[in-house]
């Protein structure tokens, strides 16, 4: 059984892991994010850190998402006003504002040599994951200079769903 400790340093240490296993694991590379948001629970604050860590450094941006993503990204933030807000208007990783995410589950929905579609669920609450539309997220994946990279993050079900390539590239500024 692993400690709360040993259990610590596997999940601040799977960010750095995920590209090594990346070219063969898509979903290895969302496990990857999830982790380092549960890592940051802060009880005194009842808070996680969200997904921001995986796009607003461009750096970030650039490694963790595909060439096309990052490049309609970057043209988004140029577009937008001088203390404005870029897109999104909220963490798509987390699907919300403020996050609070203690617990995850990831599935392969589909696979092929060059593209994957890997569903995320999350929950506001620690122990299993029962599927919601809110923490429903999907990721599509292409394989592009041997690691899997994010072209489109679409959070929620249904009527609620919306996609994170749609809003960058629909910006207009």
């Amino acid at each position: 059984m692993i400690d709360r400790r040993g259990f610590l340093a596997i999940a601040l240490a799977a960010p750095f892991a995920a590209p090594a296993a990346a070219a063969d694991a898509p979903e290895a590379v969302v496990a990857a994010i999830y982790q380092r948001i549960v890592a940051s629970y802060d009880p005194r604050s009842g808070n996680t850190i969200n997904g921001h860590f995986t796009w607003k450094p461009k750096k970030a941006r650039h490694h963790y998402y595909s060439a096309s993503l990052a490049k309609a990204w970057d043209r988004a933030d140029a577009l937008t006003a001088k203390g404005d807000q870029n897109p999104p208007a909220s963490d798509p990783i987390t699907n919300s504002q403020d996050s609070l995410v203690q617990a995850f589950s990831i599935a392969v929905e589909r696979r092929d040599a060059a593209s994957a579609t890997i569903v995320a669920h999350i929950s506001q609450e620690p122990g299993p994951v029962t599927p919601s539309d809110w923490g429903t997220i999907r990721y599509d994946m292409v394989l592009e200079r041997g690691r899997w990279r994010i072209d489109d993050i679409r959070p929620g079900t249904g009527k609620d769903a919306w996609s994170l390539r749609r809003e960058i590239v629909a910006f207009k500024g």
